[in-house]
């Protein structure tokens, strides 16, 4: 029978990102108040309309790519983590095969953990994040950081060694 599982996380937005929105929303009504100020002074207001649009609709279009979703697709075993921007844009981060699993603890790791590879899909809160260490055959030893919730750890944990199985169900 099939293991398939999904799951969808939202990045936490930080400070920093609700900064980043006021600054670009600011200097887009910033251009498009300078395209309309202009307009006016040289008398092609009509002309200058669409640029001060297009201003407005640029610094909206950039505060949306701020949203960031991870998704997590377990089918049998295989796990996809693809990131989406803004909603309207998918990008395949990796694929790891659960069954190489080397490791899998609460995050941050209690000892350093050697690894090639860091991917960080989660959503920036370390309180129920857990790391997964994994064999890949392009990367070498990779390290995700997420946030599985039970239903997802106990589908991962079918396909895991069996001596890694206890750990994913007990760090709920």
């Amino acid at each position: 029978m099939d293991n398939i599982c999904e799951q969808n996380v939202q990045k936490a937005r930080t400070t920093g990102d609700t900064a980043l929105t006021v600054l670009i929303l600011f200097f887009a009504a910033l251009i498009a108040a300078a395209c309309v100020f202009f307009g006016i002074i040289t008398g092609i207001l009509l002309i200058m309309i669409i640029p001060a649009f297009g201003a407005g609709a640029l610094g909206v279009w950039l505060t949306g790519n701020l949203n960031i979703e991870y998704e997590y697709i377990l089918t049998n075993n295989e796990m996809d983590i693809d990131k989406i921007i803004g909603k309207r844009k998918r990008k395949r981060m990796i694929t790891v095969d659960i069954s190489k699993s080397l490791e899998f603890e609460a995050y941050p790791p209690k000892d350093e953990i050697s690894r090639d590879v860091t991917v960080y899909a989660g959503t920036g809160l370390s309180n129920d994040s857990a790391c997964l260490l994994t064999e890949h055959s392009d990367y070498g030893k990779v390290l995700v950081v997420f946030n599985p919730n039970k239903k997802m750890r106990e589908a991962m944990a079918q396909e895991m060694p069996r001596n890694l199985r206890s750990k994913v169900t007990e760090n709920e």
